[in-house]
């Protein structure tokens, strides 16, 4: 399978996880959302390139963790891409009711094109690289293949990890200056 079909999977997992998050009931998540709520307030007492560099590492380790843990019956990747969507979509559904559609729109879409498009395309090598690695285990062929799926698929990952910088930064120094003006603080 070749690199397209995987980032289309991964948008399609990810697209799920944002559907569920429109019509799931926000209790089945509410740990989860207690926990963005109290990384929320931790990062209060933070300078803004303490910020910055905790978002940074932070979407970082996740693309890591899903690349090296995809072997693992590619669990890492699937439930991150559909977990991500659910929160996501919960999230912006609650604050679209409390304040506004555009005020999620000022708070997803600046940094969001950069940190999406990262998160998928990392995760899709993830899966890409994970359903090699697993298929080695069984076929001498799949196995001859490995180092150059691992080799591919670490540029995409890499492309995903280069994608995070701007998104970070964009995350940190412009979407609280757009929330402020779309929310009139």
């Amino acid at each position: 399978m070749n690199y397209e079909k995987w980032l289309i999977l991964a948008a399609a997992i990810f697209s799920a996880g944002i559907i569920t998050g429109l019509f799931a009931p926000v209790d089945l998540i509410a740990d989860q959302l207690t926990g963005l709520e109290d990384t929320a307030n931790a990062l209060e007492s933070i300078s803004t390139l303490g910020i910055f560099l905790v978002i940074l590492i932070k979407n970082a380790l996740v693309l890591l963790m899903a690349f090296v843990l995809s072997p693992v019956l590619l669990i890492y990747p699937v439930s991150s891409l559909f977990l991500n969507g659910w929160i996501l979509s919960a999230v912006g559904v609650l604050f679209a009711r409390e304040e506004s559609l555009l005020a999620v729109i000022a708070g997803i879409l600046p940094h969001g094109i950069f940190e999406l498009s990262a998160f998928v395309i990392a995760q899709a090598a993830a899966l890409s690289f994970g359903m090699m690695a697993m298929r080695s285990v069984f076929s001498r062929d799949a196995r001859s293949q490995l180092n150059a799926n691992f080799r591919h698929n670490l540029r995409y990952l890499g492309i995903g990890m280069a994608l995070l910088m701007p998104a970070a930064a964009i995350e940190t120094f412009i979407t609280p200056l757009l929330l402020g003006k779309t929310l009139g603080i």
